[in-house]
């Protein structure tokens, strides 16, 4: 894997090119801890949101990738440099799941998507368990990001519409505990893509409306 200061320096130069192709905006709700343990939880609705995502954040980013990209040794090297790590979307990856804990466990940000795959219309799918059981188990605050525009990269070279990562406010360990004890994993999980929703409401991207867990 690339070391953190040439790391910070690709992602400087990757929010240059995003915002000057594509206008990139950033808006930012809360405070972004620069160090110790992270969740990041984002929706998903392209294969380019993990790039404009960890460009906008201040600090080197791990995420998972589908296994399905680390077939070739060329691919699985150049994945792997950028901080990627395959996870088998076919049921419960434990070896991911032990690597995500030790990132997190190490004081690293991890970056994950709680729908498990792209939502092709753009619409919250119901989360996965998983960022409920990491959170859980990891006592990590969590911060729910939006993206928006980044399944429409031809559009936002005209702007219509652009590339936004709104950064919401942070889900504490206690926030989660207290749905943990209510509805265990899958109401962690509810709970953060209820934050994700509603970040990118507050910054006008999209309506509201509670996800469906």
């Amino acid at each position: 894997m690339i070391d953190g200061l040439s790391m910070q320096a690709i992602q400087r130069c990757g929010r240059a090119v995003f915002r000057i192709v594509f206008g990139l905006r950033i808006s930012v709700a809360g405070r972004v801890p620069r160090t110790g343990g992270l969740l990041i939880a984002s929706n998903h609705i392209s294969d380019m949101d993990p790039p404009v995502l960890g460009s906008c954040i201040p600090r080197t980013v791990r995420f998972m990738a589908k296994s399905e990209l680390f077939r070739g040794r060329a691919m699985s090297w150049f994945f792997r440099q950028l901080g990627a790590f395959p996870v088998n979307r076919r049921g419960v990856d434990r070896t991911a799941l032990r690597t995500a804990e030790s990132i997190l466990g190490d004081g690293g940000a991890l970056l994950i998507f709680p729908e498990g795959t792209r939502s092709m219309d753009g619409r919250p799918l119901p989360p996965k368990p998983g960022v409920g059981l990491l959170a859980s188990r990891m006592g990590v605050p969590v911060l729910p990001a939006f993206l928006h525009g980044t399944d429409r990269p031809l559009s936002a070279l005209a702007r219509r519409p652009r590339f936004s990562v709104c950064l919401g406010r942070l889900i504490f360990p206690e926030e989660m505990e207290e749905a943990g004890r209510s509805g265990g994993t899958s109401a962690m999980a509810g709970l953060v893509m209820d934050r994700i929703v509603e970040t990118g409401a507050e910054a006008g991207l999209i309506r509201a409306e509670r996800s469906a867990n």
